[in-house]
């Protein structure tokens, strides 16, 4: 028994040996994204808000909305100067996350599309809803003050300048929410 004692002890004892050549700095991760989500309730939305759409050839027309303010506190002014910012959201009797901004024709009020934009400031986010009329020339219902907003899922992205850099140098368009969603989850 002794000797099987010793044979273990010589046999598990094992030279260290020179250390190997460094390895290659690996490429930074995606630590510069912040992705969450959050329900909005009817009692959330205010009224009246107002989105201005820019329609191109110095046309904006001004748009009375439904609103919501968030605080984003990962949108910072690096991120509004170099960083992108991206909203999703699940629409009612939808179960798979949508871009925005998102229109649609629904069937109550028929007579209108419905609308989801946001836009973004330092440190907060507003999504805005807001009806125009489904055919061009007809005049956009009243109803929206007192329309009632149903639960809605939102999810939103911030990435930072380094991250859309990255986006760009790989041909993403950082315009197009799905390809970047896409660039993003592939682990770029």
């Amino acid at each position: 028994m002794l000797l099987t004692t010793v044979l273990f002890t010589l046999c598990a004892c094992k030279k260290e040996g020179p250390a190997g050549p460094a390895g290659k700095d690996g490429e930074n991760g995606n630590a510069n994204i912040t992705a969450k989500k959050f329900t909005t309730m009817a009692s959330t939305w205010k009224y009246p808000g107002h989105y201005a759409l820019d329609y191109g050839n110095n046309q904006v027309k001004l748009h009375f909305s439904k609103y919501i303010t968030v605080e984003a506190p990962e949108i910072t002014k690096d991120v509004i100067d170099n960083g992108l910012v991206l909203m999703y959201m699940i629409p009612k009797g939808v179960h798979n996350w949508m871009p925005l901004p998102l229109s649609f024709q629904a069937v109550s009020p028929s007579d209108v599309v419905h609308n989801f934009a946001y836009e973004y400031r330092q440190g907060t986010l507003t999504i805005h809803y807001y009806w125009t009329a489904n055919t061009t020339g007809k005049a956009v219902p009243d109803g929206l003050e007192t329309t009632l907003m149903p639960f809605y899922n939102f999810r939103y992205v911030v990435a930072s300048g380094v991250m859309t850099d990255k986006m760009k140098a790989s041909g993403v368009n950082t315009q197009d929410p799905v390809a970047v969603e896409l660039a993003l989850s592939g682990g770029l």
